[in-house]
Order: structure tokens, then C-alpha cells, then sequence
């Protein structure tokens, strides 16, 4: 779907925290979370109709209004309004359009956070592939720094839960391809403290421990590392009643005969 030239203000959607749009320097001002559920949906898929069914859907979930279609044409209202009135640009309005039973929101993807991020993300794998740790980290560093606390904060629904469990997910897979282009480049000491915090968050993760014990013994740390795998083994078999995999257990193994390559390498195999 074409987008109007004929608007003058920059628009930016923020998914990645709270919801938001802004002009320039001013924000619209969407009074409650409805609003803001709207624009997300709409943010989620730009340039896409999204049913009348599926915005209620998702917006309501099953807190349906009494008549829900009509609350629908009052949330776009007051979302094409807010667009007008933080521009300055009665077009902007319609940035939010009517179109065959349902609303689209047209935008340029790199309006949207969420879809530089993956962009941004994709260009680093990229790179990855092609050998270019240096660049991929440059990437994945700034893919990272759009955070900006809880996505979609405020919003609620099954949607809205679904949206952030694939988040959360997009957001993991991020940092731990940051951590393990940076122990590839030899960045060991600096990656430490990335990846413990990324392992208090995740205590039962055996990627994210199998990367920090190899950062903790290639900065010269054997014992914390060899330590790292008791903690993470007593996790295990206390809260779950199972073992550490194998791939942990192989590079404990490894760590404890002192034979662990001097050059890091992706997750826990050597290149």
C-alpha cells in the first residue's frame, strides 16, 4: 500500500515500552489504554487492513463493550484527532484510515520502533554470517537501545500477552547474539557483566550459563566459571529434578580439564 506524500511531519510509534506516537517534538495524547491498544494493533502490522473483528478482538478481548463496533469508530476518532493535534496537520489524521471494514495504519516501517529493531537485527545477522562481529555488535547494541522498559506497558489482552511473550523472545535471541559476536571478538572481561545479569534474569537458561562460564574462563576465571556450572546444576535438579544438558556438561568438562580453546566461538561449539 502507497503512502501520501503529502504529509510534512515525521511520525514516530513506539511499541517497544509505552505506547506512543510522535511529531517532532510533541506527543499524542491517547487518554487511555484502548487507545493505545488500537495504535499498537495497527503499529503491529503497518500498511495492513486489520478487520473490524479482529480490532475488537484484540482490544477488548473478551471485555466486550455493549456495542463494540461503535466503540471501535470512537477509538480510531480519537486517535485520528490526537494524530491532528500533535502534528499541527489536520492530514495527519489520516494516517488512520477507514478502509474495507477495517483501519490501517500508513506508516513507513522505520517509523516504528519495533520494526527497526528487527531490522536492525536481520542486518546484524547478516553480518554475522559474513564474518563482521565488530559491525553485527554495532547493530545489536543500538537494536537493544531502543528499549525502553516493559513493552506495550499499560495495555492488556490475551493479544497484548502474546505480543510481549514473542517480544520478550525477540529481545533474548538479540542479546545473546550481541554476547556471543563479543566473546568472538575476544571481549571476554567486558562480556561478563552482560551475561551475568542476563542469567539472573533467566536462572534456568543453560545457553545463557554456557556463555558466561566460557567468558568467566577465557578472562582468566576457571574457578568462577566451574562454580557457575554447580549453581545453575543446583537450580536444576532442586526446582526441576533434572540434570544439566549436555552441552553444558561437556564444556564443565572441558573447563575442568583445562582444555577450552583460547578463541571463542557461537553458543558452545568450536569453528
Amino acid at each position: 500500500m502507497s503512502l501520501p506524500e503529502r504529509w510534512g511531519v515525521a511520525v514516530e510509534v513506539r511499541l517497544l515500552g509505552s505506547v506512543t506516537a510522535r511529531f517532532g517534538e510533541s506527543e499524542a495524547v491517547l487518554r487511555s489504554g484502548r487507545a493505545r491498544g488500537l495504535l499498537a494493533v495497527l503499529a503491529w502490522d503497518p500498511n495492513q487492513i486489520i478487520p473490524d473483528a479482529a480490532l475488537i478482538d484484540r482490544i477488548w478481548d473478551e471485555s466486550l463493550p455493549r456495542h463494540p463496533r461503535a466503540a471501535l469508530y470512537t477509538l480510531a476518532a480519537r486517535l485520528r484527532a490526537a494524530f491532528a493535534e500533535a502534528s499541527g496537520d489536520a492530514a495527519e489524521r489520516e494516517r488512520v484510515s477507514r478502509r474495507c471494514g477495517g483501519y490501517v495504519l500508513l506508516a513507513a516501517p522505520e517509523d516504528i520502533d519495533l520494526h527497526r529493531f528487527r531490522s536492525a537485527v536481520g542486518q546484524a545477522r547478516e553480518n554475522v554470517w559474513n564474518g563482521a562481529d565488530a559491525m553485527a555488535v554495532r547493530l545489536l547494541d543500538g537494536a537493544i537501545g531502543m528499549w525502553r522498559g516493559a513493552q506495550l506497558a499499560g495495555i492488556t489482552g490475551a493479544w497484548a500477552d502474546r505480543v510481549r511473550r514473542t517480544l520478550d523472545q525477540e529481545r533474548l535471541s538479540a542479546l545473546l547474539a550481541c554476547a556471543e559476536a563479543r566473546l568472538r571478538l575476544g571481549r571476554h572481561a567486558e562480556t561478563v557483566p552482560f551475561l551475568t545479569g542476563l542469567a539472573d534474569e533467566h536462572p534456568f537458561d543453560e545457553q545463557i550459563a554456557g556463555l558466561l562460564m566460557v567468558a568467566l574462563c577465557r578472562s582468566g576465571r576457571q574457578g568462577a566459571a566451574l562454580e557457575r556450572y554447580t549453581t545453575v546444576r543446583t537450580r536444576l535438579v532442586g526446582a526441576l529434578g533434572v540434570e544439566p544438558g549436555a552441552s553444558i556438561s561437556e564444556l564443565h568438562r572441558r573447563i575442568l580439564h583445562g582444555d577450552l580453546s583460547p578463541v571463542a566461538s557461537p553458543g558452545f561449539d568450536e569453528r
